[in-house]
């Protein structure tokens, strides 16, 4: 993936600038399979360079509330980070290609050299044996045979003169395979030179690309900042009920697992808690997410949040049911969780139901619930996007994934 390429970016609306233009970098089909299938992959993130490039717009001049903004531009972030990170990958290979093909062309030139010199050897060879036969003439084999004083000698003579042509020949016929030679390597090493200069052009391209996409991300960053403090007030309220919920479970723990605990609840065995929408109704899963408003959690990306539940998107109205056997307590809210229950069921065991548009009038807090019995129904109070159940798993108050024990 390419990451957005934007230059000079103001966060004030009325003098947002238009980005930089994308363009395509020419993948050519000679170069190394691994960096040309690199060059393929950055050329078919540019639609997604353009997408940022537009979402990044519309974050800034089309969306006015500061919440959704803030989502928003952590999720662009993060998106910003892979593409960096693709991006510094991409030119890393490239790099790495050139460098082995400059090695190969140092090679390939010292292997020349050696040529051109053992061939510079040969034609001083060819060189004197012309000079002689000019000097001396061609190799008269009548002669030879004539003035030979014996059968023997005539023979020895002969035998020379064969040698002597076949040396020649030989002599001939080595140059030019040299000479072949010399050529075929200097044609290679013209082909990798080649390589090298359409590389080192697409290392640029891509490097100036990264250069844009850092300034777009710490332009971000900055806004994110500034939106950060719009709504630090409200984050401090929602982490304020977090820490309550937090000194809540751990008072009717101490309080109530004993009798949640023989009451047959801890087991460590939960129910689905809305029989009328299954796992297919999973709207958001547990871990690292985007969302500004969720927890802090170091460990995840920018915006080092993580969801500490699952969320259940049925219809609104849709029965909730107590997860396992246990204690109930209600807590009516408007920011945050809304209306949410917290029920302890023993040997550490805790479950938090979020959103819920009302409770289970037939029920009062302290009450010792059956695994399956109604508890509420879906909604959409305090912080939610839609009709949904945020429900969490906890142990000794540490949320965990509750698809652990649901198998979703």
């Amino acid at each position: 993936m390419a990451a957005v390429a934007i230059a000079a970016i103001s966060w004030i609306p009325q003098s947002l600038q238009s980005p930089s233009p994308v363009s395509a970098l020419y993948c050519w089909p000679g170069d190394p399979p691994a960096v040309y299938q690199a060059c393929v992959d950055y050329n078919k993130g540019i639609g997604q360079q353009v997408a940022n490039q537009r979402e990044l717009a519309r974050i800034q001049s089309q969306i006015n509330n500061a919440e959704a903004q803030m989502n928003a531009i952590g999720a662009l972030i993060n998106n910003l980070k892979r593409d960096i990170a693709a991006q510094q990958a991409l030119i890393a290979q490239t790099q790495a290609t050139i460098d082995d093909l400059n090695r190969q062309i140092r090679l390939g030139e010292a292997d020349v050299t050696r040529l051109r010199a053992h061939m510079g050897v040969r034609d001083e060879l060819l060189n004197q044996r012309l000079r002689y036969v000019d000097a001396h003439g061609a190799m008269n084999y009548l002669q030879l045979v004539l003035t030979a004083n014996s059968f023997n000698q005539m023979m020895d003579r002969m035998v020379a003169a064969q040698q002597v042509a076949a040396s020649d020949r030989k002599l001939l016929t080595d140059l030019a395979q040299q000479h072949s030679e010399v050529t075929l390597a200097n044609t290679a090493l013209d082909e990798k030179k080649g390589q090298v200069i359409a590389l080192l052009q697409q290392e640029k391209a891509a490097e100036a690309d990264l250069q844009k996409s850092l300034k777009a991300q710490d332009a971000a960053l900055a806004y994110a900042k500034q939106l950060e403090v719009q709504l630090s007030a409200q984050y401090a309220a929602v982490q304020a009920q977090r820490a309550a919920i937090d000194a809540q479970v751990a008072q009717l723990q101490q309080q109530y697992q004993a009798a949640a605990k023989a009451a047959g609840g801890g087991t460590g065995q939960f129910e689905w808690p809305e029989p009328q929408c299954g796992h297919g109704c999973i709207s958001q899963g547990f871990g690292c997410n985007s969302y500004w408003f969720e927890q802090y959690e170091p460990s995840c990306p920018y915006p080092h949040r993580i969801h500490t539940g699952i969320d259940i998107a049925g219809p609104y109205g849709t029965p909730i049911v107590a997860a396992d056997t246990g204690v109930v307590y209600f807590y009516p809210g408007s920011y945050g969780y809304g209306n949410y229950i917290v029920m302890i069921h023993g040997n550490g065991y805790s479950t938090l139901y979020g959103h819920l548009s009302r409770f289970n009038g037939a029920m009062s807090s302290g009450a010792i619930i059956a695994r399956g019995d109604l508890i509420g129904y879906e909604g959409s109070t305090g912080n939610s996007t839609g009709p949904h159940l945020h429900f969490e798993i906890r142990t000794n108050n540490l949320w965990r994934d509750p698809c652990i024990w649901l198998g979703c």
